[in-house]
């Protein structure tokens, strides 16, 4: 029963991954049919999926402890980081972004800046080699300038927006692992997207072009994959997925996700989402750099389980 358990869990969390590797592509998709405000999309996006993961954590919370003043504060903190600012800027940098998989590359370099973050809300050692992956990091970051063939400022621009959005979103990370076990993983999202969605509702409905109900409608069936698949069954399946599995195999297996994206936005936008070998080096790069920040704390581990 434990084998099936963990199986289902591991294919839970690597199509939970393979559905977030989809959201930069629906998202270049739906602004390729038309313009969608990107407050209007992180209202949508993370009010259903924040009603959802609530509804499904929330009760069995409540049946042992009280959601508290500081608790209510710690959601909205999270909220207003992780989701209003971190994923509106990320939406704004996929229409910047020429191609859908340069937006997940960059963005998916958040991993990096948690690494420099933690060191200052979670007290985690900032180790040479730590210091070594983000140096690389960047360096695969700033090689997308060559989206285009030549340096572009437009996509200097698209990068500086992206790398706020993972910074912001790093910020999250960090937070999430001081507090999450108190709520748990899918409550304490649930609550932040929530929270974060509505922060931007009154932001959205002042942004609100003309024609707001026929973009709506043009857009509707992508825009409904976007809500409900790209992002509520998607942080279901990772959430669910999570509580069977280690935290490095998570790490691991998140570390598919731009890779994914690469191969998904090249097959969905074929011939148009061209990868040149500016881009494929620092996709390359990127992910080195991400491995070896993990390599280093599965080493950290054995040294302390051989210890023990």
């Amino acid at each position: 029963m434990e084998k099936k358990e963990s199986f289902l869990c591991v294919a839970a969390l690597l199509l939970g991954i393979a559905l977030f590797s989809t959201v930069e592509i629906a998202g270049k998709a739906i602004n390729n049919i038309a313009k969608i405000e990107s407050f209007v999309m992180v209202f949508m996006r993370f009010f259903v999926t924040g009603v959802v993961l609530v509804a499904i954590s929330l009760p069995g919370y409540l049946k042992k402890n009280m959601l508290t003043r500081i608790d209510w504060c710690v959601f909205l903190l999270n909220g207003l980081i992780g989701i209003a600012a971190s994923i509106t800027l990320f939406h704004i940098g996929i229409d910047m972004f020429e191609n859908a998989s340069s937006a997940a590359v960059v963005f998916s370099a958040n991993a990096l800046f948690t690494v420099v973050i933690a060191r200052f809300i979670n007290h985690e050692k900032l180790t040479l080699m730590k210091c070594i992956a983000v140096l690389l990091g960047l360096i695969g970051i700033s090689l997308f300038i060559f989206e285009k063939g030549n340096p572009d400022l437009q996509v200097l621009g698209s990068i500086c927006v992206m790398c706020c959005s993972a910074f912001l979103f790093g910020i999250s990370v960090c937070i999430t692992r001081r507090v999450v076990k108190r709520y748990g993983a899918m409550l304490f999202m649930g609550m932040s997207s929530l929270i974060g969605s509505i922060i931007t509702l009154p932001i959205a409905l002042l942004t609100m072009n003309e024609g707001v109900m026929e973009r709506m409608h043009a857009t509707f069936w992508p825009m409904c994959y976007m809500v409900l698949i790209g992002t509520t069954l998607a942080y279901f399946l990772y959430y669910y997925g999570l509580s069977g599995v280690s935290a490095s195999k998570a790490s691991i297996a998140f570390f598919l996700k731009p890779v994914l994206a690469c191969i998904f936005a090249s097959i969905y936008f074929y011939p148009n989402n061209k990868m040149n070998a500016w881009t494929i080096t620092g996709t390359v790069i990127i992910v080195l750099a991400m491995s070896l920040t993990l390599i280093k704390e599965k080493t950290l581990e054995n040294s302390d389980l051989q210890k023990k």
